[in-house]
């Protein structure tokens, strides 16, 4: 139902969701702004709160109902509407666990339709996604366990200054660009960010986005074309594209531009132009690897966002994942050695089945690839998806002991690449700087374990 527009409330939004719920935030957000309510600072000034949660793990769903129950003790008089995937996927879970009554769950669209009389497709074409927002949603006290860069990673920038100045080296940029909690967010040069697919085509066996995010859409070409246009005019020279997948670019359309069309279409605007692609899944990565290749050789990829998930060709066969990682791999080897551009992967550990043979087939393939950026992410049954039923489920020591495995290596290889870059900085120097390197690869997920163990026993 559609409330009276003439009611202009105070509204608070905030999320524990990824960069592309995010992005669908800020768009309420302006929507908001553009009807005439006002958006504020804290729970306690709201007349609602608006909540988007990640689904994608158990945690992002405790700590959603821990967010929601912290917020209505705080504004008790506050309505609470839940949206993003959490509302889609997990409202039920929500409901067993909080405490707080009479939460609505509603989509973005739903939300911004009922309170304004907005369209959320129109409201999106004119909205800016600059890099230098605040994303993370406001500090207001609560769980922040997805605050990008912590102290050791700030520290760490401030300590390669020093060398830079020193030596005329670009050691900053080089962490800043290959860690992750600086890649895209508040970009230095600045970037703009542009939604250009919303949820996935894939069925993979452990993974809730397709029903979290909807139907698989694309952004029309013109509108995409549109926003990157006026960043350029702005003296905006890095673009990154967002989407839960956006290597299937347009096929949800009949004779719509591809992603070939898209890429070609955009590095065509201006010769300094420079993309990064968050998400792009294997399959269509090795269909246009041929044309990311040249525009990386050119100079005009920064960075490609590619989630492997697992070395075993067996384990991706049970996720459903439908590629040859051998071929994967190489296409990626050929990348690395002939450009600039950074490679960015995340690594499933603790699948249903795997066995100590499968991991080290990870292991192998991680330290093989060397990749710039590498996550360890400890698999989490999602209710509903295939995975969450099968036979042979890994415990819980088992994989928590062999993310901190590849964590470790994880670590290492990063320091091992600044070691290099570094050779020439004498020991009392370098050895601090390349021990704290390692200790800011691993913090993120020795955080993640430390508010799992704290949610649990909050929600006891």
């Amino acid at each position: 139902m559609r409330e009276p527009q003439q009611m202009k409330k105070k509204i608070f939004l905030t999320h524990n969701a990824c960069l592309n719920a995010s992005y669908d935030l800020n768009v309420l957000n302006a929507g908001f702004v553009k009807a005439g309510h006002v958006i504020v600072n804290t729970p306690e000034e709201a007349d609602e709160i608006i909540f988007s949660g990640c689904s994608v793990r158990e945690m992002w769903v405790k700590d959603a109902v821990s967010q929601i129950d912290a917020m209505h003790l705080r504004a008790p008089s506050a309505k609470i509407t839940v949206t993003g995937c959490v509302a889609n996927a997990s409202a039920d879970s929500v409901r067993s666990m909080t405490n707080t009554k009479d939460l609505r769950f509603l989509s973005h669209r739903e939300i911004l339709t009922n309170n304004t009389g907005l369209d959320f497709d129109e409201v999106d074409l004119t909205t800016e996604q600059d890099s230098s927002l605040n994303y993370e949603g406001a500090d207001i006290g609560l769980a922040a366990i997805r605050q990008r860069v912590g102290p050791e990673k700030a520290a760490e920038v401030a300590r390669l200054q020093e060398i830079d100045r020193e030596f005329g080296t670009e050691l900053e940029r080089l962490y800043k660009r290959t860690t992750k909690g600086f890649v895209f967010y508040n970009e230095e040069l600045g970037a703009v960010l542009i939604t250009v697919t919303r949820s996935c085509l894939y069925k993979c066996s452990f993974c809730n986005i397709p029903k979290g995010r909807g139907e698989f859409s694309s952004v029309p070409l013109e509108a995409i074309l549109k926003k990157a246009t006026e960043a350029i005019d702005r003296g905006i020279r890095h673009l990154i594209l967002v989407g839960d997948e956006i290597g299937n670019y347009g096929v949800d359309t009949k004779s719509g531009p591809r992603f070939s069309d898209l890429l070609l279409s955009l590095t065509s605007l201006h010769p300094d132009l420079r993309l990064s692609i968050r998400y792009i899944e294997p399959k269509p990565f090795l269909k246009h690897a041929t044309l990311l290749k040249e525009l990386s050789r050119q100079g005009k990829l920064e960075l490609l966002y590619v989630s492997l998930q697992s070395g075993s060709q067996r384990v991706l066969t049970e996720m459903n994942r439908g590629y040859n990682i051998e071929k994967v791999a190489s296409a990626y080897a050929a990348f690395i050695e002939q450009t600039d551009t950074v490679f960015y992967c995340n690594w499933m550990v603790g699948f249903p089945g795997e066995t100590e043979q499968d991991f080290l087939q990870t292991l192998s393939l991680v330290k093989r690839l060397n990749l710039h950026i590498n996550v360890a992410i400890p698999f989490s049954a999602r209710p509903g998806t295939p995975a969450a039923d099968m036979d042979f489920q890994v415990d819980e020591a088992t994989i928590n002991a062999r993310v901190d495995i590849l964590t470790n290596v994880i670590a290492e290889m990063k320091a091992k690449t600044f070691e290099m870059k570094m050779h020439f900085v004498e020991d009392g120097r370098r050895l601090p700087i390349l021990s704290d390197i390692r200790e800011g690869e691993k913090r993120r997920y020795e955080d993640r374990q430390q508010r799992t163990i704290m949610l649990r026993k909050s929600n006891d």
